[in-house]
């Protein structure tokens, strides 16, 4: 199992105070196919949650993420042990217009 978070909070480097929401594409770079959870954490605690499947060679795109300008983490999970080939584009929006992008670089990750 391999683990990638993006966090936000105000005033830090991902600063939650300018997005309302986000979209998230996965890219699948291997030869094997793999499933992800992702999940949205806020101060309430869970606000998003959804399993896919990403194919060898194929993008899952999830749109419109809602975070409401609050303190967020985007947990995605997967059931590889390893995220060579897993490559993430989180695009961060304030009233739909594109602010920031952030990859599976800006993440902190977990084997």
């Amino acid at each position: 199992m391999s683990i990638l978070r993006l966090e936000a909070a105000p005033f830090s480097q991902i600063d939650c105070r300018y997005i309302e929401s986000c979209d998230i594409e996965v890219t699948n770079g291997g030869s094997e196919g793999f499933e992800m959870l992702v999940h949205g954490y806020g101060n309430q605690g869970l606000f998003y949650v959804q399993l896919i499947h990403v194919s060898p060679g194929s993008t899952v795109h999830l749109y419109h993420i809602l975070t409401g300008y609050l303190p967020f983490q985007l947990v995605l999970v997967t059931n590889v042990n390893h995220y060579d080939h897993t490559w993430v584009t989180v695009r961060v929006r304030d009233h739909g217009n594109l602010i920031a992008l952030y990859t599976q670089e800006d993440t902190i990750r977990t084997l």
